[in-house]
């Protein structure tokens, strides 16, 4: 395993709680209101578990939600939103859905049995491509997938199985539908890992570069350009928790969030995140109880504006989300998001519109549109808008899976 790059860089944030800062929130931008609100499903038993959607320069887009009882609606939303289709092909909990990177008809669908699908929305989603590791009997269950920014490879990262944990590689053009049921596996990792790889990453513009998280607390960075595994684990970063979700900043800067609800920000050549913020530093007011919080996901807008964290609170009073902007010491306010309805479980950003999509444990769909704020808040007053504190957490989900 290759070793971790020593860095004389601190910490910018300190441990601990500290009460709220009445001049907070400079650089708040204003508010995401609903645009749409779609209810996808009724049953209380029934949430949207994850959403994705297509990056396309037309006033129209594609959405997806994959759902707890292991199917997937697909949507057109605009200035209205129309159901598309209902995916219905397995009986296994979707671990991820994404649409392809080159068309808007192509979804790939990812399964814990171990199963990875291409469904064409133009044949009423018929299974045109599926992948899979054929090499053994059973097959080894997935809890994440990724697909390469030119559409070349699929990674699947599996359970802790038979002692390993593995990341799996399948090249998209030669699938079990093309190979009459022969395996297309390209191959895999299985030395990186100690436990369940719960997130993959790959990097935005370059396509060999791979980054896995795991609940064994590492985040490795692989080049898949070399021929070995060892060769190719560039980075492994120590995060001293267990990792929920990853992704890529600019460059070589990836942000993490664990299942103890912590945000930490990589640089991929250093030893420690140059910034780490706990629940405790969530701009929460003082009567608010932080385990009430949770992260959702980093938003990193390539064609505006800075990158941004979705963050949510439950109370009795109601569930609320806000965005929450990088600042040295401490989150601050960057948007408002009002009318918010439920516990949000995934997110998704439309590049072209700004448009933020939500989905969550009331089977709610929203698109949210931004408002900048009135001309009297533009930093005339240091105040933020006062914050909302927060009733169940996460955790309290029957079907809820994660360890935390």
């Amino acid at each position: 395993m290759a070793k971790i790059v020593e860095s004389l860089k601190r910490l910018s944030v300190e441990n601990g709680r500290k009460g709220p800062d009445k001049n907070r929130g400079n650089q708040y931008k204003g508010e995401f209101v609903v645009s749409i609100e779609e209810t996808v499903t009724k049953d209380n038993q029934n949430y949207i578990l994850s959403v994705c959607g297509t990056q396309t320069n037309d006033p129209e887009f594609r959405l997806a939600t994959a759902l707890s009882d292991h199917s997937c609606i697909v949507y057109t939303a605009g200035e209205q939103i129309t159901k598309n289709a209902t995916l219905k092909h397995n009986e296994s909990p979707i671990i991820g859905i994404k649409f392809s990177p080159t068309s808007r008809n192509i979804i790939y669908t990812a399964y814990n049995d171990g199963n990875v699908t291409a469904c064409d929305l133009r044949a009423k989603g018929k299974v045109v491509a599926e992948f899979r590791d054929n090499s053994e009997e059973k097959l080894k269950p997935l809890a994440s997938f990724d697909i390469s920014c030119d559409e070349r490879l699929i990674a699947g990262g599996t359970e802790h199985i038979g002692g390993d944990a593995f990341i799996l590689f399948w090249d998209i053009r030669y699938s079990n539908s093309k190979l009459n049921g022969k395996n297309s596996l390209l191959g895999g990792y299985w030395e990186s890992h100690m436990d369940d790889i719960t997130t993959l990453a790959f990097h935005s513009t370059k396509r060999d570069v791979l980054a896995s998280g795991s609940t064994d607390g590492l985040i490795n960075v692989f080049d898949l350009s070399q021929t070995t595994e060892d060769a190719a684990l560039t980075y492994s970063l120590n995060t001293e928790s267990s990792v929920d979700r990853i992704g890529w900043l600019a460059n070589d800067h990836l942000w993490c969030t664990t299942h103890t609800h912590e945000l930490q920000l990589w640089n991929c050549e250093d030893a420690e995140p140059y910034n780490k913020y706990e629940r405790n530093h969530l701009p929460l007011e003082e009567n608010d109880d932080p385990d009430s919080c949770y992260l959702v996901r980093i938003h990193a807008p390539s064609t505006f504006g800075n990158p941004y964290l979705l963050a949510g609170l439950s109370s009795t009073k109601g569930e609320f989300l806000q965005c929450l902007s990088f600042g040295k010491n401490e989150l601050e306010l960057y948007y408002n998001v009002t009318g918010n309805k439920q516990l949000v479980r995934d997110s998704w950003l439309h590049e072209k519109s700004g448009c933020l999509v939500t989905g969550g444990e009331a089977g709610i769909l929203n698109i949210w549109r931004q408002t900048e704020p009135p001309l009297i808040h533009r930093n005339t007053s240091n105040k933020r808008p006062s914050k909302i504190g927060a009733e169940k957490s996460r955790n309290d989900k029957n079907h809820r899976t994660k360890p935390y």
